[in-house]
């Protein structure tokens, strides 16, 4: 979603769902999983709106849908590659919609070669390193050359797989020097992306969607004529995704497939349209938004890299252009705007508005590569708020023995998870594989306040900001998570809920003379 529309959330609210004239369910069982939601499908369908549930399985969603359409799991993308070859062979796209408001029309390096033409693989790869120089990937300009990044250049893939998955370009996407890229709208070059589009897409036929997905000739022309004749000028098409797609290893694929064919129909934007993506519990998409990601800023601005955004004038200048179109290119006035609500009064022009107070990333730092830095013995310590990885995680043993190795673990939450208690009852201690007396991790347990026990807000699917009142006080005195995270603290500060760096362990970055206080 972040690469095809700039922020990695649904296109459109719940509520806009009743508006569609069609709407299809993959990846979800909406019904029964988001079934607050789930209502504005239902009164879609109440208005005439036709419901497609794409599920291996057959839910309560399916018995609502008026059609379920079985798949083979984890082939979705063939599936939505042949919807799009569907839509291009048979011109069935939104013309007027895909030149204005696509880079359909857009020319790339005429450099680059698509798969069909490199035996499976596209232009720059380096068969000694197995990584991609995207050089040839840009948007051509008059010159001949290809558009660049502000900085100048594109970095070799094989010096940016050590920290490819923190690798985030913020909402704006990865920037341009300029908006002025070659352009054909009569859409006839070879070069252009509609025609790349075209040619990549091709092989997805609906004799391969039968072979690979199971699913019959009949039932594609079934899928296909729905969403075409529910788009265009008058009538839209939704697409509901969940978990499904994306905790899936290709869903990324999944949904920026979903993504081009539905821009090929006008499918965003408009009332009915869209993908959206649901979430689950209330805050999920705030991980993304506010947010707990460890690779974006608030606001989807990227996260600073150790030794390549060292100063303030280092990271505005990697993150947009002021020649670039959109209002992505205040940028840096959104990034003054997030320090100053930071860092307050603290935060001066002088001092680039406190920008070294922020951390670096020196690498991919998800979970996965956390669980292995652990197995690796380079992590000592772990916080655990609202996560439980022992179950909840792939491979949930390999978390569990990365746990095992850490000197001390905390868990906060509402009951005693499997998280907090693997070392005891794990699957690895009833095997023998592990013993409880072996393991020297130290794990510590907090009780938590369920959402209803205290006041805050929400991000749900829309990502629109939902306040709650607290509706019971807890039944006991619980720590704030910022007084958890702040334990090296004095005990002092942290019983008054003020905290002060000064008082805090030694950093190199300047001191600012910080001190907050925490919301009784």
């Amino acid at each position: 979603m972040g690469a095809s529309f700039g922020r990695g959330g649904a296109t459109q609210s719940l509520q806009d769902m009743a508006n569609a004239d069609c709407i299809v369910i993959q990846g979800s069982n909406m019904a029964e999983c988001h079934p607050v939601g789930f209502q504005w499908v239902a009164e879609a369908k109440a208005r005439g709106a036709k419901i497609i549930h794409v599920d291996p399985r057959f839910t309560r969603t399916s018995a609502i849908a008026d059609k379920h359409i079985p798949i083979r799991a984890g082939s979705d993308v063939v599936l939505l590659g042949a919807l799009i070859n569907h839509v291009l062979t048979n011109d069935l796209w939104f013309k007027e919609y895909v030149v204005a408001y696509t880079n359909a029309a857009t020319l790339v390096n005429e450099d680059f070669r698509d798969t069909e033409d490199l035996g499976g693989l596209f232009s720059g790869f380096d068969p000694e390193t197995g990584q991609y120089d995207p050089a040839t990937w840009a948007y051509a300009e008059p010159g001949g050359d290809g558009v660049e990044s502000p900085g100048g250049g594109h970095e070799h893939g094989a010096s940016a797989a050590a920290r490819a998955a923190g690798d985030e370009h913020g909402s704006g996407g990865p920037p341009l020097q300029h908006a002025q890229p070659q352009r054909d709208e009569t859409l006839q070059h070879p070069h252009t992306v509609f025609q790349i589009l075209k040619r990549h897409f091709a092989r997805y036929t609906p004799e391969m969607v039968r072979d690979v997905c199971g699913i019959g000739i009949d039932d594609f022309a079934y899928l296909a004529r729905a969403i075409t004749e529910n788009s265009g000028r008058e009538r839209t098409t939704c697409f509901a995704y969940a978990v499904g797609w994306t905790q899936h290893t290709l869903g990324a694929q999944f949904i920026r497939t979903a993504a081009i064919l539905q821009l090929l129909l006008g499918n965003v934007g408009r009332p009915g349209s869209g993908i959206m993506a649901l979430r689950g519990h209330a805050s999920i998409q705030g991980s993304t938004d506010i947010p707990t990601l460890f690779n974006l800023l608030a606001g989807y601005l990227p996260m600073p890299r150790a030794g390549r955004h060292d100063s303030l004038q280092e990271y505005l200048e990697s993150i947009a252009s002021k020649k670039q179109k959109g209002f992505w290119t205040d940028a840096d006035a959104y990034t003054v705007s997030l320090l100053k609500a930071w860092w307050g009064d603290a935060a001066r022009e002088d001092n680039d508005w406190a920008y070294d107070y922020l951390p670096r990333l020196t690498g991919p730092h998800g979970t996965y590569q956390t669980v292995t830095a652990m197995l690796a013995g380079q992590v000592e310590g772990y916080f655990l708020l609202g996560q439980n990885p022992a179950v909840g995680s792939a491979n949930g043993r390999q978390q569990r023995l990365g746990m095992s190795h850490l000197k001390w673990l905390v868990v906060r939450d509402l009951n005693l998870i499997e998280s907090a208690t693997w070392w005891k009852d794990g699957p690895e201690i009833a095997s023998g594989e592990l013993r409880a007396e072996d393991i020297e991790t130290e794990v510590f347990f907090l009780p938590a306040a369920s959402h209803v026990e205290k006041a805050g807000s929400f991000h749900p699917d829309a990502a629109a900001v939902a306040v709650a009142s607290q509706g019971g006080r807890a039944a006991r005195r619980l720590p704030k998570r910022a007084a958890v995270l702040l334990l090296p603290w004095p005990a002092d500060q942290a019983a008054a809920g003020r905290f002060d760096r000064r008082a805090g362990p030694a950093i190199a970055r300047p001191d600012l003379g910080l001190s907050h206080r925490l919301p009784r």
